[in-house]
């Protein structure tokens, strides 16, 4: 058994650690990630929107019987009155997000190759704005296109993003453009600088769209969205998401940010399926997506990676000292999901005890909440509230469902019965040292 176990811990810290690290600094990875993060405050002012349009109530259900059920009838009837003033900020953020994308992308990765290739991050922004802007949304009689502005035209952004950056660095890196003169100004050089990587760009991704058009009848975001289609509906599974977590949580064990590494791989598709699921339901149409980040935020890891926000609430009644102290530091950031306190502190990292529940608890949970919502016991997510809100608030405002704040509850009682027996299992070992420490003292 020991010896399993020694080879577990050598393919965990020769073979997983590297290959995670690797995939976590590879730079258009990171260029995806950092591009999608930046985005972040459109999707709470989208989300903003979405509540104040959405408010929790069915008028065919509810009676004004009560000063409580009056106000949700007089906050529907008000936004039912001001819908279209009341949904501009997300018409204006997450209705057109990809655009943002795309731009955030190109500007990432230009930042990166900007001390070895000289590329200007503004103007790789700029080029890859301006070009997704040409694909994915040419005006029509006068009028910009919406249509792939939204999640549909996500990855063709993050193409572009990427592809544009590539060829204006290797313009770049062989000399094809124009050098002004020493003493101008950097903004108007680099504005010259840009010149002809743009028009290589533009007229590059301009003849493709106009070939597919004529081909088979889709510009390019269409055909990239048929491509993917498969792979994001995969994508949205039980199964998918089970590996994530394992991975996820077998990193974090070995001390890797596994949250963080396992990211670039689910930020685009949770992005991807909130997009959707918002433009879905204001379009009253049944929304498609059940992953989505707020379902990982406030269920599979409430209380952060680990979902050890059950295991915090144990700790505070420890006969331990130590877990008692740990518990009494980590309570308040936990019920923000902020929970580095527990996982170093405990310790959790390489610890054969708590390792087995730091993997098993957030893949019951995930289960838990995949087929909640699959059942319809609580609605789609649809709305993107902030990482930090506390679980039992988080979950309810990203679904506008107050069952929600009900299976928060239920998973966090779930989570504690999985963990008792390893926390007094490992609560008898320090005991003994403790113990051991006070004889000796």
């Amino acid at each position: 058994m020991g010896n399993q176990k020694n080879k577990f811990m050598k393919f965990l810290e020769e073979k997983l650690m590297p290959a995670a690290t690797k995939l976590s600094e590879q730079r258009h990875l990171k260029a995806i990630r950092d591009g999608l993060m930046s985005t972040i405050p459109l999707t709470i002012i989208g989300g903003i929107s979405l509540i104040l349009a959405f408010p929790p109530v069915d008028p065919e259900l509810t009676k004004p019987t009560n000063i409580f059920n009056r106000l949700l009838l007089g906050w529907y009837n008000w936004a039912q009155a001001n819908a279209n003033v009341i949904i501009t900020p997300y018409n204006m953020t997450m209705a057109i997000m990809s655009l943002f994308v795309a731009f955030a992308i190109g500007y990432s990765l230009g930042k990166h190759y900007e001390e070895k290739y000289g590329t200007n991050p503004l103007s790789s922004g700029v080029i890859a704005g301006v070009v997704f802007l040409l694909v994915a949304a040419p005006a029509e009689g006068g009028m910009i296109p919406t249509t792939y502005l939204d999640a549909k035209g996500l990855f063709t952004a993050m193409i572009v993003g990427l592809i544009t950056v590539e060829i204006t660095k290797n313009l770049l890196n062989k000399g094809v453009t124009i050098k002004m003169p020493d003493g101008v100004p950097p903004a108007v050089s680099a504005s010259f600088t840009a010149l002809i990587p743009m028009i290589a760009n533009v007229l590059l991704f301009y003849v493709i769209n106009i070939i597919l058009i004529s081909a088979v009848g889709k510009n390019i975001p269409e055909a990239i969205m048929s491509a993917l289609t498969p792979a994001l509906k995969g994508a949205d599974t039980i199964w998918f998401m089970l590996v994530i977590v394992i991975i996820a949580h077998l990193l974090w064990f070995v001390g890797v940010h596994g949250a963080a590494l396992v990211g670039t791989i689910t930020a685009p598709i949770f992005t991807s399926n909130l997009m959707a699921n918002a433009a879905a339901r204001l379009a009253g149409e049944p929304m498609p997506y059940v992953w989505a980040e707020p379902l990982w935020a406030f269920m599979v890891v409430l209380g952060g990676s680990g979902a050890t926000l059950g295991l915090t609430l144990l700790m505070l009644r420890s006969k331990s000292s130590q877990l008692k102290t740990v518990a009494k530091v980590a309570i308040l950031p936990g019920l923000f999901n902020i929970n580095e306190p527990v996982l170093f502190g405990t310790p959790m990292i390489l610890n054969p005890v708590l390792g087995i529940p730091l993997i098993l608890v957030p893949a019951v949970n995930a289960i838990i909440g995949y087929y909640a919502i699959k059942l319809g016991l609580i609605r789609r997510i649809f709305i993107s509230a902030p990482w930090t809100t506390p679980a039992p608030i988080g979950l309810p405002l990203s679904t506008m469902d107050w069952r929600a704040f009900i299976l928060v509850i239920f998973v966090l009682i779930v989570d504690m019965i999985i963990y008792y027996p390893f926390f007094k299992s490992y609560e008898k070992v320090l005991l003994e040292q403790e113990k051991g420490e006070k004889i000796a003292v």
